[in-house]
């Protein structure tokens, strides 16, 4: 509870100031409404029900020659936070202009043509994002990973290229998750009275979540990649590759507990799980460059060998995105007290 002094203004009237993080919380600016009632025991202030507008970006076609350009251009008002974006043309959207759009469309969750003609093409988001937390996205997004990876190595011990193939659309959901989240984090950024029921704390979340969920995509495309060269290698492993595929099994099992401790660790703001997270990553490191070395002098096929470096290099990315997203989370604890900080002013 807070001590606030009543304030004169004018000859009669009193004021007394709101708290600063709650109006921020709640995005209260000059000129909002609140309700005040009158208590037997006091007074208490409350919002005043905000009228609902619609967001809408209106897109030049005719100023746009590449899909490309209009592919990207559709993706940035997605994330941004607009609920209706229309491309309008003069003299007509080309026939390759609408299969951009439309597969466009594909990769963004809740995102539907709601009217289309030969001039105009209109689009609207037709999901609430706020029913999902940023939270819940990135642990579903940690799961879907850690499947990936498993399935990627499984695939290549029972020779079951069939079964790596199907991580793609995996990949696919992750994106999925990761363009409502983004979505999620730009609009709160615009709307800090969003915070709460998007699951964050702080504006000051808004930043790290930003960085771990590019992190979190990226180890995606990471974990495809290994996918991608189980599939190229095939039928093709010989004899010589089996010891070499337990190892590679038992390394990318512990770098994806690795991955799960990192986020965790930043999710829950626990700085014993961070800290564990980081110690393991050089270890581990040392680790794929001993295996990598093993690779170059046993095996003796050009492209396969390839595939193997590549398959552990893209384990080392995920290990730079584990220690990307502790120190995140160490930065993030630190912010309030604890029993092993606190905050002072003065």
């Amino acid at each position: 509870m807070e001590i606030r002094r009543l304030q004169k203004l004018g000859t009669t009237t009193l004021v007394v100031s709101l708290p600063r993080k709650w109006a921020l919380e709640k995005g209260l600016k000059p000129g909002d409404s609140v309700y005040v009632e009158q208590l037997d025991e006091g007074l208490c202030i409350r919002l005043a029900p905000r009228e609902t507008k619609t967001l809408r970006a209106v897109v030049n076609g005719d100023a746009i020659e590449r899909g490309e350009v209009l592919e990207r251009i559709v993706t940035a008002c997605y994330l941004q936070g607009y609920d209706e974006i229309v491309i309008e043309s003069r003299t007509g959207l080309a026939v390759q202009k609408l299969d951009w759009i439309l597969g466009t469309i594909e990769r963004l969750p809740g995102l539907e043509v709601v009217r289309q003609d030969d001039y105009e093409v209109v689009m609207k988001v037709l999901i609430d994002s706020r029913r999902y937390t940023v939270v819940e996205l990135l642990r579903r997004m940690q799961e879907l990973i850690a499947w990936m990876i498993e399935s990627s190595v499984d695939a290549l011990i029972h020779n079951m290229s069939e079964k790596a193939a199907e991580v793609s659309r995996a990949e696919q959901k992750i994106d999925s998750y990761y363009f409502l989240a983004l979505r999620q984090l730009l609009t709160t950024a615009r709307e800090r009275s969003l915070l709460k029921e998007v699951g964050l704390d702080s504006p000051l979340a808004l930043t790290g979540l930003r960085v771990v969920l590019a992190a979190v995509e990226e180890t995606a495309d990471h974990a495809l990649q290994v996918s991608r060269e189980v599939v190229k290698l095939g039928q093709s492993r010989g004899r010589e590759g089996r010891q070499l595929v337990e190892h590679l099994k038992e390394l990318a099992s512990e770098v994806s507990n690795v991955f799960g401790m990192s986020l965790n660790g930043y999710l829950v703001s626990d700085i014993k799980l961070l800290n564990q997270a980081l110690d393991k990553v050089p270890e581990l490191l040392d680790r794929i460059n001993a295996l990598e070395s093993t690779v170059l002098e046993s095996v003796r096929d050009v492209q396969k060998s390839l595939s193997y470096r590549l398959m552990l290099t893209n384990l080392v990315e995920i290990l730079d995105n584990c220690r990307l997203i502790a120190q995140t989370g160490i930065n993030r604890f630190v912010r309030e007290s604890s029993d092993l900080i606190r905050i002072e002013q003065g």
